[in-house]
């Protein structure tokens, strides 16, 4: 009876545990940028900035030198991610990356000069009225 209480919190807390490790390690890959919030909702990670408006270059930097480049000492740092949202400060405005852990993986095994193109490929813009 006992091994199945643990089994039970084992399986159920699983998810929990996952985000939270994966929120606070994506802080600290995007701690430079010092955004107002991360959670992770299901399989998006979602970022809110502190910048009114979030450019193709914020952006950029904070996927490939932030949390792309954060998961070469963590790679299982976006375990269970499928989609990184970064947006505003209102959480209006802003880019989804389609993509997670595999996705970065590759930005970090490409020349420099192609990682642009690849993310603004598996790009689209977010935007809330």
């Amino acid at each position: 009876m006992r091994k199945l209480a643990v089994a039970l919190i084992l399986v159920l807390g699983a998810p929990i545990a996952l985000a939270s490790t994966v929120e606070e390690q994506a802080k600290q890959s995007l701690e430079m940028w010092e955004p107002n919030e991360v959670r992770v909702d299901g399989e998006s990670l979602t970022v809110i900035s502190t910048e009114r408006r979030i450019t193709d270059q914020v952006y950029r930097a904070m996927i490939v030198s932030g949390l792309c480049m954060g998961t070469l000492p963590r790679p299982n740092s976006l375990d269970g991610v499928s989609e990184i949202r970064i947006l505003n400060q209102f959480g209006h405005q802003g880019y989804v990356f389609e993509g997670g852990a595999e996705e970065c993986e590759e930005i970090n095994n490409m020349p420099a000069n192609e990682t642009e193109i690849y993310v603004l490929g598996r790009t689209h813009m977010h935007t809330n009225q």
